[in-house]
């Protein structure tokens, strides 16, 4: 770039930007996206113009290929959708990182069609790694668990003000759907069945804080286990989590200190997972 435009001169810059001609894809996409705030947000140097550019249309590029694959996914590609991701050079922890956020984010959002999909998907992607400057490998498996633990602590942090219902639930559908295609495993499925546990049990001491938080984590665990797959085999290794929640409902309908509705809801659950095979 010439010394006249060494400065972001507004009108010189999108001159020359309309003037631009290039067939490569991953550049005419970057200008459809330009922003001169994303731009000035880097905060480099005006003679790390070249710099800037480069990297602004890389990073897109990644981000933009993983939501469109993930956007086309449905039972007849799977295999192809995975091929594709599996092509594409991860060069940087936030790539993969990126990866693993809208994955997470679609099981989240989308119907429960999809969330099978993007679950299987995530199971073929767990080998999948980049390697940093110093030869070590950081796989995408140990990401995502990393995230879904971070996503499940906030989950159950009942006194955050960004806490919500909606949100709690979206977690648990995460975790149960990420559950039925074995990413996530009995041992850690258990230890958040135990957390509940521990939270839904019902105490002589507790006061009106108490009660709320096991009104929230019987909300919780429902949800979860409305989520998920039940064979005899599972319902063995999770410990006849049914029969402990049929304890302590008995435990609630005499005390009357949650809700009805959230008994009723928790009896609804236990019939539920009694009758799935």
């Amino acid at each position: 770039m010439e010394n006249s435009y060494s400065s972001y001169d507004y009108k010189l810059l999108y001159d020359k930007i309309n003037e631009y001609n290039n067939s490569n894809n991953d550049v005419k996409e970057f200008f459809t996206k330009f922003s001169f705030n994303e731009i000035i947000n880097h905060n480099l140097a005006t003679n790390n113009t070249t710099f800037i550019f480069k990297n602004a249309i890389k990073e897109d590029s990644i981000k933009s290929k993983i939501i469109q694959y993930l956007n086309k996914l449905h039972p007849q590609n799977l295999n192809k959708i995975i091929s594709s991701i599996r092509e594409i050079i991860f060069q940087t922890k936030d790539e993969i990182d990126e990866l693993v956020y809208q994955c997470l984010e679609k099981i989240k959002r989308d119907n429960d069609q999809i969330r099978p999909l993007v679950a299987a998907l995530c199971f073929e992607l767990q080998s999948t790694y980049f390697t940093t400057a110093n030869g070590d490998k950081i796989f995408f498996r140990k990401l995502l668990l990393t995230e879904i633990k971070n996503q499940y602590i906030s989950s159950i942090n009942y006194s955050s003000e960004e806490w919500s219902k909606d949100k709690s639930d979206k977690i648990m559908i995460l975790i149960g759907t990420l559950f039925n295609q074995k990413v996530i495993d009995f041992k850690i499925l258990k230890s958040i069945l135990d957390d509940f546990r521990n939270n839904i049990l019902y105490s002589e001491e507790g006061n009106q804080e108490y009660f709320e938080k096991v009104e929230k984590s019987l909300q919780q665990i429902c949800c979860l286990l409305s989520c998920l797959i039940i064979n005899y085999d599972i319902r063995e290794k999770l410990d006849n989590i049914d029969n402990y929640l049929e304890e302590q409902m008995s435990i609630y309908e005499d005390k009357k200190c949650i809700s009805k509705k959230i008994r009723l809801v928790c009896k609804n659950i236990i019939s539920e997972y009694r009758s799935k095979n």
